[in-house]
């Protein structure tokens, strides 16, 4: 098997439409793009909430707070006490 059909696998069903298996395909992509501009938005204006990095991105809030387990792994975050926003505020290490 291929290194692409295993994380195909992990990423689409058999059943899913042809699009649903293009976006598992491409996810990494979007998801490492989607860091990026993050992490780049915290660097440049310190600590903030996921709604105000919406605000600077054009990421919404659902797209941000699925990168937040990664970029925690990758020790590229922290996630502070303090609430803004009704969100936890996150901090670049």
């Amino acid at each position: 098997m291929h290194q692409e059909s295993i994380q195909f696998t992990t990423l689409a069903r058999r059943t899913d439409p042809g699009t649903s298996i293009a976006a598992g395909r491409n996810a990494d992509k979007f998801a490492a793009s989607h860091a990026g501009r993050i992490y780049s938005v915290l660097v440049l204006h310190g600590d903030l909430s996921p709604k105000q990095i919406s605000d600077y991105t054009g990421l919404t809030v659902v797209q941000i707070d699925r990168r937040r387990h990664e970029m925690k792994r990758d020790g590229l975050i922290s996630v502070l006490d303090e609430i803004r926003h009704g969100c936890q505020v996150w901090r670049a290490l």
